[in-house]
């Protein structure tokens, strides 16, 4: 016999059933997030995410399929999240003016966002894994990312302020290569300069690209 949907436990009759949908898949998503942070990619099962949510295993399942499918949702979710700080903070930038903004508001945001930060870098890592099933999403993220910063590198050459031997593509490996590896460090080390990293890494980048160095008074 068919078996009903699996049914929250946390519901509210005045919500829509997009709406109830749509805020259990948001709790699911944040539970998940949460428990990348406290208890590791190992702890972090459908029945924990769904006990932590307050929901059912068989509701998660029902959401996302599998473990790895919640795991897709949550960086499409914390993507989604960086796209949008990147967007309002980069406007019609283009050149070294978009490189600078979009690093000043890196930093912001990993400082608003640790909880992201270090839950995207868990899934990057265990992406590595040659059976990783969301391996795929990771590597779109990250190519993404690159083809912006290409197109940066691009638009200032054609305003003359980036040296036109500088290959975009080799520079966008290298911003968003650097950007990794400075996240990987401070979430590692505790007494690691975040701060610090980033501002050198601005400066190191305007140096390489030809741009004059802007000065703090």
């Amino acid at each position: 016999m068919p078996q009903p949907s699996p049914t929250p436990r946390n519901t509210d009759p005045s919500l829509t059933q997009a709406e109830r949908t749509a805020r259990a898949e948001a709790g699911m998503i944040e539970a998940a997030i949460d428990l990348l942070n406290t208890v590791g990619i190992q702890g972090t099962t459908l029945v924990a995410i769904g006990d932590k949510a307050g929901y059912s295993r068989g509701l998660v399942s029902h959401h996302f399929g599998s473990k790895a499918g919640l795991f897709r949702a949550v960086l499409k979710r914390i993507t989604a999240n960086w796209t949008a700080d990147l967007h309002s903070a980069l406007g019609d930038r283009t050149g070294i003016a978009a490189i600078s903004a979009a690093i000043d508001a890196h930093l912001a945001h990993v400082l608003r966002h640790p909880e992201y930060i270090r839950a995207q870098n868990i899934l990057w890592g265990a992406a590595l894994d040659p059976s990783s099933e969301f391996k795929p999403n990771v590597a779109e993220f990250m190519q993404i990312q690159r083809e912006s910063v290409a197109a940066w590198v691009r638009g200032g050459q054609e305003k003359g302020e980036i040296l036109p031997e500088i290959n975009p593509k080799r520079i966008a490996e290298q911003y968003y290569g650097g950007l990794i590896g400075i996240n990987s460090q401070w979430l590692v080390s505790p007494d690691f300069d975040l701060k610090s990293a980033y501002t050198d890494f601005e400066r190191n980048l305007e140096r390489l690209l030809g741009a004059p160095i802007k000065r703090t008074p």
